[in-house]
């Protein structure tokens, strides 16, 4: 087909030339993806359009492809914004403060409102009392029975995170030279919390008040220390037993005078000090 003229060669190779280069491109054109085949057909649709007998087609072309681009230009200028990825949760809206309600605790009411990195602490002695307890059960009708007993030494107060080694610190030091004692109860009295919102039906030390009075002191020298309140005074050294929202109900439970007697009668050691502080627990060891 290149034997005739120069005309005919020309034409004829440049035909030739499509063939091969078509043949070529639809082979690639399966293994590339769309943008880029659209792309490729562009590029090679200018090169082969280098012989001046197609500057037409180069000029169609390059109108085309210019075309293309704005087009290509407004699709993108109208495509919506994609959706951005999720902001990390500390962007979210705070979480309300939890509400405290009184069925969270049995119809007591918080008097002290819950803040962040505050940490309930208080001093005390235990006392085991299951044999007083069992003496007192057949008289405690509509109260709440108290898990365990114990003998403040502090009142309820807050500290900071940072505070709490310190304070342990001071608390162990000032009772570093107490020795463990003896103690007893006297009497059945009923008493109330500070904003009159819970009775306790309670059992006041007798023997032993004098020890208790000096593990006290020591403990409102650290509590000064720390600018916080100190114990009662007088103070009233006592194990709690029962409670209620009713006074009345507190007040009408009566203990046979024999049932007092034995009660009375127990003694018990008191040979270590607690300090609560939060979900913390630390115990000084008496000498």
């Amino acid at each position: 087909m290149c034997v005739y003229n120069n005309i005919t060669t020309t034409l004829s190779c440049k035909s030739d030339s499509h063939q091969i280069i078509e043949s070529i491109f639809a082979e690639v054109v399966i293994a590339l993806p769309p943008t880029f085949v659209s792309l490729s057909m562009n590029s090679l649709v200018q090169y082969d359009s280098s012989s001046s007998d197609d500057d037409q087609d180069v000029n169609d072309q390059n109108e085309h492809h210019t075309n293309l681009k704005q087009d290509a230009s407004s699709d993108n200028v109208n495509k919506s914004v994609p959706n951005m990825p999720k902001l990390p949760s500390f962007f979210d809206k705070p979480e309300p403060s939890r509400v405290d309600s009184s069925r969270d605790h049995q119809g007591r009411v918080r008097t002290v409102p819950h803040q962040h990195d505050s940490w309930a602490t208080y001093v005390y002695c235990k006392v085991e009392l299951s044999h007083e307890l069992l003496a007192l059960h057949p008289y405690l009708k509509d109260v709440e029975l108290l898990p365990e007993q114990h003998i403040s030494l502090s009142r309820p107060v807050y500290l900071r995170k940072y505070q709490l080694t310190p304070f342990t610190r001071s608390i162990k030091a000032a009772l570093r030279n107490t020795k463990r004692f003896d103690a007893s109860f006297a009497q059945v009295s009923h008493l109330t919390n500070d904003e009159k919102t819970r009775a306790f039906l309670t059992l006041e030390i007798g023997h032993g008040y004098n020890q208790l009075l000096k593990c006290m002191k020591h403990v409102d020298n650290v509590m000064r220390e720390y600018h916080k309140p100190t114990f009662y005074n007088p103070p009233r050294f006592h194990a709690s037993i029962a409670w209620s929202l009713k006074q009345a109900a507190i007040e009408a439970i009566h203990i046979p005078p024999q049932t007092v007697e034995e009660i009375v009668a127990n003694v018990f050691n008191i040979d270590k000090v607690y300090i609560k502080m939060g979900n913390r627990l630390e115990t000084i060891s008496l000498e």
